[in-house]
């Protein structure tokens, strides 16, 4: 378990610590030799015993005798007994392998039969996962470097490349899927996501999802999808019915919430059973009635994510099902779940197999606690964000959008926005202006207006401000960021409004990964893009990984990493604060508090001269003092925090001179 942790952790870091290379195509480069190297390391080591199932039935099937007919230690079948059956477990139980599987499994077996070909198979699968996740991650703007909590993550190395679960070959056409609906091919997603259902039938529950308006057109695709491999088993598929019910409520091991009712509460397994399958049914509903005010990707977590907790057996490698839509959205509980999952493996060494008491909470018990983290720091709203306010559009099947009625609109979030605003809150920024504004010119899509929100500066920041090519409006504004910012939004016309300081620099495609995120993720109303310092001092390393972790575990993030909003949500909702410090904070808080934070992973670049190579430690202990000192008074209400704004103000900038 401690190995495990270990890789998992290093592979977590590694994700904050990628090298930022010049193109997004050598970073690409690199996640996949990474990938591909790590997998090659751990296909010499011995594979799961599953594998012996696969390649004994998939010879059964070669040989014409179906594997649904009887169990594997019937005598009927005896003649069939080698090496690989003597490896099987449960040879008492009916085989419940939907018939895709059997039929792979054959095939498989069939160009090679030993273990070592469906390593090599389900590899080349988790493979074709990593591309559609970078496809995916490209697509919506997000830095490619968040396909590492899926191709460097411990659980699905040994899940494929260690132990050879054939969960592989339904993720894959599961994540192109969601490819093929994002590029407008619905047909095609529904198809795929059969596929996926006709490998493992997990899958089942989200064909709706990909078919949504066009359910009978689905259905059908669906249906002769999954039909064409069944009739190849027609006469005994009764068999595999009768096996998925004895799979399902038979027996049970380390499953959250049946665990605890069958022997916390002591309640009998058919009462457990439909508790389960009720709170799944349910959470199906919730979903299916929220379809139109979230993006399918994050149907596609709930419903994975509520399999792998109601589920009567869960096993590690279940884990893997969720991690690549997890890439598209990192969120704490399922990247802290890859890091403790590692404590499965004291099965093999306890006395009898199973876990201990203890073990199973080691396993569940942070997972838990981060759970009830998110629904505490957003006060509920991930389970039911608000929809971004204003005009909305509604995806037509050939991948175009078309207006909304306003009816329509109020119950529909908005996919594409229109207009980009960015606005820069300056004080005697003459030394920095200029190199800031260069950024927004070099966009390569171009913004619409920019504001310049100064404090009464003394310098030529007005001046070059006006003279810049650019469509820049100067406002002026009491002294302190949030009031400027807060300025700056009022007065913005565009729907969306990136923050940018005066000292920072965006990346050339900013925006353009802006426009991308929005119309990937309809239920963002706000973020972080991201920050490195200028000359990439090394020392300030540190920093940099801590500002990202804290953005994308807990959405908080500073004023120097770029943030944003939906410009009208951050007016109804007021998330932009009316103070002169810790606003950068108080306006994630209130953006989580409020709908879904994004951080982009696209980092601009940064001045360090507020941190001194050599003595960033003493600056880091102040911010964290000041943050702690906001984060208490917060809790005694927002004007609490508000009125000690004014005193951290002065007590940030006195220690600064």
């Amino acid at each position: 378990m401690l190995l495990f942790t270990v890789i998992g952790a290093s592979g977590l870091f590694s994700i904050f610590l990628f090298p930022r290379f010049k193109s997004s195509s050598r970073a690409v480069w690199a996640i996949w030799l990474s990938a591909i190297f790590l997998r090659l390391l751990l296909l010499p080591t011995a594979p799961s015993d599953d594998v012996s199932r696969y390649l004994w039935e998939g010879q059964l099937v070669r040989a014409g005798v179906s594997p649904y007919e009887q169990t594997a230690n019937a005598e009927s079948v005896s003649q069939y007994r080698d090496v690989h059956w003597e490896g099987m477990n449960h040879k008492d139980r009916l085989t419940a392998y939907p018939p895709l599987s059997e039929l792979a499994f054959a095939a498989i077996g069939g160009a090679w039969y030993q273990p070592l070909s469906y390593k090599v198979v389900f590899v080349l699968s988790d493979l074709l996962t990593l591309g559609g996740v970078l496809l995916l991650l490209k697509r919506r703007g997000i830095g490619v470097e968040y396909s590492g909590f899926y191709a460097l993550c411990p659980v699905v190395l040994i899940s494929y490349a260690g132990e050879a679960h054939f969960d592989a070959l339904m993720l894959a056409p599961l994540v192109w899927a969601l490819w093929a609906y994002e590029s407008g091919r619905r047909m095609l997603a529904v198809a795929l996501a059969s596929v996926a259902t006709g490998v493992k039938w997990i899958a089942l529950p989200l064909i709706p999802f990909f078919a949504g308006k066009r359910l009978v057109v689905g259905g059908c695709v669906a249906v002769a999808t999954l039909l064409l491999p069944a009739l190849y088993f027609y006469d005994t598929l009764d068999s595999l019915i009768s096996g998925l019910f004895t799979f399902g409520g038979a027996s049970s091991f380390n499953g959250l919430l049946y665990d605890c009712l069958l022997r916390g509460v002591g309640l009998p397994r058919v009462v457990c059973s439909g508790i389960v399958v009720c709170l799944f049914g349910g959470v199906i509903l919730w979903r299916w009635f929220w379809r139109d005010r979230a993006s399918l990707d994050s149907h596609l977590r709930w419903i994975l994510g509520a399999l792998i907790v109601l589920s009567p057996t869960v096993h590690f490698w279940y884990l893997s099902w969720i991690l690549p839509f997890v890439c598209l959205r990192p969120s704490l509980p399922w990247i802290t779940f890859t890091l403790t999952s590692g404590v499965y493996f004291f099965v093999w060494t306890n006395a009898s197999w199973g876990l201990l008491p203890w073990q199973q909470f080691v396993f569940w018990g942070p997972f838990v606690l981060a759970c009830a983290y998110e629904a505490w720091s957003t006060k509920g709203r991930v389970l039911w964000p608000v929809v971004r306010r204003g005009f909305a559009c509604e995806a037509r099947d050939d991948g175009q959008e078309e207006p909304l009625t306003t009816r329509a609109a109020q119950a529909q979030p908005q996919r594409i926005p229109s207009t980009v605003s960015v606005v820069i809150p300056t004080l005697n920024a003459e030394q920095q202006l200029p190199a800031a504004l260069a950024s927004v010119v070099e966009q390569s899509v171009a913004v619409d207006e920019v504001i310049i929100v100064d404090a009464g500066s003394t310098d030529a920041t007005v001046v070059i401000a006006n003279s810049a090519s650019l469509p820049i409006r100067v406002l002026s504004s009491e002294r302190g960021r949030g009031l400027q910012i807060a300025a700056g939004l009022e007065a913005a016309q565009g729907d969306w409004v990136v923050v940018l300081h005066a000292d920072a620099q965006l990346s050339t495609s900013a925006v353009e990964c802006l426009l991308r995120a929005v119309a990937g993720n309809s239920d963002m109303i706000g973020g972080a893009m991201g920050q490195r310092f200028e000359d990439g001092n090394p020392e300030l390393l540190p920093i940099e990984v801590l500002n990202d972790l804290r953005a994308v575990f807990s959405r908080t993030a500073f004023g120097d990493q770029v943030q944003f909003f939906h410009r009208e949500t951050a007016l109804h909702y007021q998330l932009m604060p009316k103070q002169p410090l810790m606003e950068d904070v108080e306006s994630s808080w209130r953006t989580r508090e409020c709908g879904a934070f994004v951080f982009l992973n696209q980092p601009c670049l940064v001045s360090h001269q507020k941190w001194n190579p050599k003595k960033w430690l003493t600056r880091f202990r102040l911010v964290m003092r000041i943050v702690s000192r906001y984060r208490f008074a917060r809790m005694h209400g927002h004007r609490a925090a508000e009125a000690l704004s004014y005193e951290l103000y002065d007590e940030y900038y006195s220690i600064r001179k």
